[in-house]
């Protein structure tokens, strides 16, 4: 039964001049020829002209900011997405 747990970079959203871009761990389960995916945000990213902030939702991994930076192109691409 392998199975795997990561983080991953959501589809990032603008509203009021701020783009939020969701950080969201997901968790596969493969059984014989089937899979289960689950998927639970875990944080946003408030992106703001020059400055970011994070929001830790509940169940955050502890190490989330190490974590964030093996993520850091799929943010950049993702804020440079939602800027435009």
């Amino acid at each position: 039964m392998p199975e795997a747990t990561d983080l991953v970079v959501g589809g990032g959203r603008t509203t009021g001049g701020r783009c939020i871009i969701p950080i969201v761990r997901t968790f596969t389960l493969c059984v014989g020829g089937a899979a289960v995916v689950s998927l639970a945000p875990v944080a946003l990213l408030v992106v703001e002209g020059a400055s970011e902030y994070l929001a830790l939702l509940p169940g955050a991994p502890r190490a989330i900011n190490g974590m964030l930076e093996a993520l850091r192109d799929d943010i950049d691409r993702e804020k440079e997405r939602c800027m435009d």
